[in-house]
């Protein structure tokens, strides 16, 4: 049951969010976005490379255990994945400038991974399934915003603009609903929520966060830009760790960090979301 809910219902909720967020964007969005390369480079570079250095820095600061340490580093080399654009939309952010940052950092990470995979675990031997991870990428994140944008574009009856005011108010609760899930496949995981290993996930992503929110400052960017980074750099796909630690590394051990990374990253995804609806006075 466990499995299916990991496998099936939680790849449709997300599609479901970014289909939502599609509804919202036109695709004046991404070529805003194309005109400003400096906010792509700037943001890649602090997620594949901030990223992973304030990680190093953390398995010999704390002097990790191997299994937690591995599967921090694991964490920290993942992409960001369709959680962050949602997560983006229902903060206020950059939404075509999240999903045009995850969408690069899926297809670079296949390749960037195995190279720096054994900086921490020496004896890694690994190749990662290309066509798999650009396949999970178009389903999940590309494909459903996609049709969300053609339909708002091509669709402009009263009850479809009713249909997306419902829509997006129903994103923030599949967040939720994708919460739920995941606690519930991962019960086991709960023993380990008071450890060392949880405290090394929630510094990642919260100095993540604020290492892209300083990026974006320096940068001259506004507040959009700063949530925008600070979220696609401090949360990370954590489906791509738990795979690449369970699949491909066959070492299940590994993958207790993502699964933590995975409830815990959430507590600071629904402060930041909060905050942005309060001051914004939005209903949900």
């Amino acid at each position: 049951m466990s499995q299916a809910m990991l496998t099936i219902i939680l790849p449709l909720a997300l599609a479901w969010m970014m289909y939502c967020v599609g509804l919202t964007l036109k695709l004046d969005d991404f070529k805003r976005v194309s005109s400003f390369p400096l906010k792509i480079t700037a943001g890649l570079i602090t997620q594949l490379i901030g990223l992973p250095i304030i990680a190093y820095g953390f398995i010999h600061y704390l002097g990790l255990p191997e299994p937690i340490a591995v599967g921090l580093w694991l964490l920290a080399l993942a992409p960001g994945g369709a959680s962050s654009n949602t997560i983006t939309y229902l903060s206020g952010g950059d939404t075509a400038l999240s999903i045009s940052m995850t969408a690069l950092s899926s297809l670079i990470i296949p390749f960037s991974l195995p190279l720096m995979l054994p900086l921490v675990l020496t004896d890694a031997h690994l190749v990662m399934p290309i066509k798999i991870a650009i396949l999970q990428l178009v389903v999940v994140t590309i494909l459903p915003t996609a049709i969300g944008m053609v339909m708002r574009a091509y669709i402009s009856t009263k009850w479809f603009k009713n249909f997306i005011n419902v829509s997006g108010k129903s994103a923030l609760w599949t967040l939720f609903f994708t919460v739920f899930v995941t606690l519930l496949a991962n019960l086991s995981v709960f023993e380990q929520l008071f450890s060392i290993a949880s405290i090394a996930v929630l510094a990642l992503c919260l100095c993540g966060g604020l290492l892209g929110a300083i990026v974006a400052k320096t940068i001259g960017g506004d507040n959009i830009l700063m949530k925008t980074f600070s979220i696609e750099v401090g949360i990370q796909n954590a489906g791509t760790a738990i795979f690449v630690a369970v699949v491909q590394l066959q070492q299940p051990d590994l993958a207790v960090t993502p699964l933590l990374y995975g409830i815990l990253m959430n507590i600071p995804a629904l402060i930041l979301i909060h905050w942005h609806r309060v001051h914004k006075n939005i209903m949900i």
